[in-house]
């Protein structure tokens, strides 16, 4: 006889798992925020410091996440915590990352932005 069994809906989504178990570092030996989880890195937000005569700008050149990490949010969070830190520290931003520049345009007034 067939039974038709029944599987029980995950409580909790993968991107919602996926966001509890990540974390964002600062590397500013290597110039780049990090994504990592459950131990392994799976993004980065790539970035340099110019000295300007009103200060430091930090120029985004880019973000990089692993193809099966995406859609989940993930850049979303490495870049918001990157941001964070820059409004935190009073840095002027220069994104050149066309995923930075499209979260900035989405989230104006977040980080003071530098002159293009």
């Amino acid at each position: 006889m067939y039974r038709k069994h029944r599987h029980a809906q995950p409580t909790q989504s993968a991107r919602s798992l996926l966001q509890q178990i990540s974390q964002v570092s600062h590397n500013p030996d290597r110039e780049r925020f990090e994504l990592w989880v459950a131990g392994d890195l799976v993004g980065v937000l790539g970035y340099r410091i110019d000295k300007g005569p009103q200060g430091d700008v930090v120029t985004i050149l880019h973000t990089v996440l692993y193809d099966e990490y995406s859609g989940h949010g993930l850049a979303t969070r490495l870049t918001g915590s990157a941001m964070s830190y820059m409004r935190e520290n009073n840095l002027k931003v220069r994104p050149i990352c066309s995923f930075t520049r499209h979260f900035l345009d989405s989230h104006p007034g977040m980080v003071a932005m530098a002159p293009a």
